[in-house]
């Protein structure tokens, strides 16, 4: 992986560099903004490809001015989310709203979007604060709630052809009960790589977040970006091929942009597991694994984009899978097959620039004859989601609705080898549950005012636990090879368990990226056992961030 890398730096410095920018980091709130625009206004003549993200800023920025034009028709508060998103990207889209008459003394804020900016005509630089402050209460939990991020955020460009982006931020947390729970049960930090717990019985968390990269052109239609970074495919709340539950990793990714063709090459090292000190990560070399993957997007019309994906773990940096035009699975069995591969397709199609239909197809392995005999044969593993978007919905302006269905066999991810298993430092790469699943989500978006977001979510997820030592394959860390059967495996086997999710939360924009949150949950986790005292759980938080999104457990 390394040799990958420096191979780029070293194409890069050979070739003619054009101009390049920086990738809007991912946050389900910011991207269901660009979803809308892209949705109501998208046409043959501004593609805005959004299945891979994070997606660069100056093509977001080519997107808004298309349409900015249409300015005057907008409600106003999609007016006030079109100003917010061009002043978000100004370095691109050269944002009439983004001047600041209220800045500090001409030493900062100058811009409504940017603490500080440093600009010359060959060089600017964005420097953000970050910060997040919760305070909350449990039912399940003697101790308040609270997390305590700081951070800062740099980016820019150099010569208007090198990009560069970092983050880091430090917190201390204190989180909901059943959240403190999971961790110690998987032994795994969902979103995070390594951590700290507090002394005692004061059930607190320390962690540092970290992210990094540089991006640059190869040729015009060509870009690279190397670094360590999350990255998500989808249109859906969940992901079901890639997804950011797990933490940042060491990447390498080509983009190349044929206008109606996309295509991605991802080349990734993982953390396969971790070396504990009791309960929590200590000192060592980590063993890695690699990633290879890569997906092929058309935009077969200007409301109908289809793509097909290829992905593969290996134990080792194998060469053979730096190719990026290759079919993995072919040279994959003529090393012996000794690595575990997935391939599968996704879709979304835009209807009267109001509904969006999407969807992802994973296939894991798939055995034709065992399918027909309907035997629940363990090898016939793969993973399904649909879901719906409808924006505006009952002509109700900026009220958006969304229903989703995930669902994944048996064994799904996992591997006889469970190195080789779909995670990345203990956690799931795309799902959260692991597999051995289905899940229905709904979720309803409303801005009745231009500084307001009103969200209600709902999660109903059925899974099957493992107990008395026995696999029922929802835990993508164990081998395959442990399973309970070889046949009449089903969705839901084991210790039948449905979780009830429910969330509503408003969230209030006192300056731009700084919001006041209010959030109440209610979580149900049902095993049949009424004994358990941790059953339901009632979760109230209230938060104020600055350049950062809201941190979900929705699990």
């Amino acid at each position: 992986m390394k040799r990958l890398l420096t191979l780029f730096f070293l194409l890069t410095a050979l070739s003619s560099l054009v101009a390049q920018s920086t990738f809007i980091p991912y946050n389900r709130d910011y991207y269901h903004l660009i979803d809308r625009f892209q949705i109501r206004y998208g046409s043959n003549d501004n593609l805005l490809p959004t299945t891979l993200r994070p997606i660069r800023r100056s093509d977001l920025s080519d997107f808004l001015l298309s349409i900015q034009s249409k300015y005057d028709s907008f409600s106003k508060e999609d007016q006030f989310n079109f100003e917010f998103l061009m002043n978000d990207n100004w370095e691109w889209t050269n944002s009439p709203y983004n001047e600041n008459p209220k800045h500090w003394w001409n030493l900062a804020y100058e811009r409504k979007s940017d603490f500080y900016v440093y600009e010359t005509e060959d060089f600017n630089i964005r420097i953000n604060p970050m910060f997040y402050f919760t305070g909350g209460t449990d039912s399940d939990e003697d101790q308040t709630l609270y997390t305590n991020t700081r951070g800062i955020e740099v980016q820019g460009m150099i010569d208007k052809k090198i990009g560069f982006y970092s983050m880091l931020t430090t917190t201390q947390s204190r989180f909901p009960r059943y959240v403190y729970d999971q961790i110690r049960a998987d032994r795994a930090f969902p979103n995070e790589g390594f951590w700290k717990d507090g002394e005692g019985g004061t059930r607190t968390w320390d962690f540092f977040h970290a992210r990094g990269y540089l991006t640059f052109n190869f040729t015009k239609s060509i870009d690279i970006q190397v670094g360590h970074d999350k990255k998500f495919i989808g249109q859906g709340l969940r992901s079901m091929v890639l997804s950011d539950f797990s933490s940042p990793f060491l990447f390498g990714q080509i983009n190349t942009n044929l206008g109606k063709v996309r295509y991605t090459n991802l080349f990734a090292q993982l953390t396969e597991n971790i070396i504990f000190a009791g309960e929590n990560p200590g000192d060592g070399d980590y063993p890695k694994k690699y990633l290879s993957m890569h997906r092929l997007g058309i935009q077969l019309f200007p409301s109908l984009e289809i793509g097909v994906f290829e992905s593969i773990i290996s134990g080792a940096a194998n060469i053979n899978y730096f190719n990026p035009i290759i079919f993995y699975r072919a040279i994959e069995q003529n090393e012996g097959s000794p690595d575990n591969t997935l391939a599968g397709l996704d879709f979304n199609y835009n209807y009267k620039n109001m509904i969006q239909f999407y969807g992802q197809f994973i296939l894991d392995e798939f055995v034709i004859d065992a399918l027909r005999s309907g035997n629940g044969d363990w090898r016939n593993k793969f993973g399904v989601q649909l879901g719906a978007k409808y924006l505006d919905a009952f002509e109700i302006q900026n009220l958006d609705l969304q229903a989703e269905y995930n669902v994944a066999r048996p064994y799904f991810y996992a591997y006889e080898d469970p190195a080789l298993s779909y995670t990345n430092y203990r956690n799931p790469l795309a799902h959260p549950l692991g597999a051995n699943f289905n899940e229905l989500i709904l979720s309803a978006r409303y801005q009745p005012i231009p500084k307001l977001y009103v969200q209600g979510r709902l999660i109903r997820s059925s899974t099957g636990q493992d107990f008395n030592d026995q696999n029922f394959g929802s835990d993508l860390l164990k081998s395959t090879d442990t399973r309970v059967s070889g046949t009449g495996n089903t969705i839901g086997q084991g210790l039948a368990t449905t979780i009830t999710y429910f969330e509503t939360s408003g969230s209030y924009s006192l300056l731009h990226n700084l919001f006041a949150d209010v959030r109440l949950l209610y979580r149900n986790f049902d095993q049949g056992d009424n004994s358990n005292p941790l059953a339901s759980s009632f979760i109230g938080t209230i938060s104020l961030r600055w350049n950062l999104p809201q941190r979900q457990h929705e699990f």
